[in-house]
């Protein structure tokens, strides 16, 4: 009854890659890709080596596989963070880059109120009139930075 557990053969391992990779497909998340492809390797490991025991090409499986997952894990994390940088999605206030809008108010430190369609954000800038046109040039915190454009 344990003999096909003790004397694991290039198709076991063949049939684990291919099970998890269709595992894969039925429920996408890039994390049975990584683990079928490393039974497809341990398969072809096994058949360039025959002699290695089940625990080696078990032992050798389990790193590969934890090593493939890190490094997609590594790769798809970075892409991520650097996609979200250069995203202004969820980030109404660096959409508004280059935007212009109206000044509203000015306080007296220069830190004033201006319409951006039919939003009014905290603005910021030199020699600001109400009324006057700006365009926004960078985003501080809750702050736009702005210049006067209507001169």
């Amino acid at each position: 009854m344990t003999d096909w557990l003790i004397n694991w053969t290039l198709w076991y391992w063949l049939i684990l890659g291919f099970i998890l990779l269709i595992g894969e497909v039925l429920t996408p998340g890039i994390f049975l890709l990584w683990w079928g492809l490393a039974a497809l390797v341990t398969a072809f490991v096994q058949f360039l080596f025959p002699s290695l025991s089940l625990a080696s090409l078990a032992i050798f499986y389990a790193l590969l596989a934890c090593i493939l997952s890190v490094i997609w894990w590594k790769y798809q994390h970075a892409k991520d963070r650097h996609d979200q940088s250069h995203s202004t999605l969820n980030q109404r206030d660096h959409a508004l880059l280059g935007k212009q809008g109206i000044v509203q108010e000015v306080g007296a430190n220069g830190i004033g109120r201006g319409a951006f369609g039919d939003t009014t954000w905290r603005i910021q800038g030199d020699n600001l009139t109400v009324g006057a046109l700006i365009e926004v040039e960078r985003v501080d915190g809750i702050t736009l930075i702005v210049k006067n454009i209507s001169n």
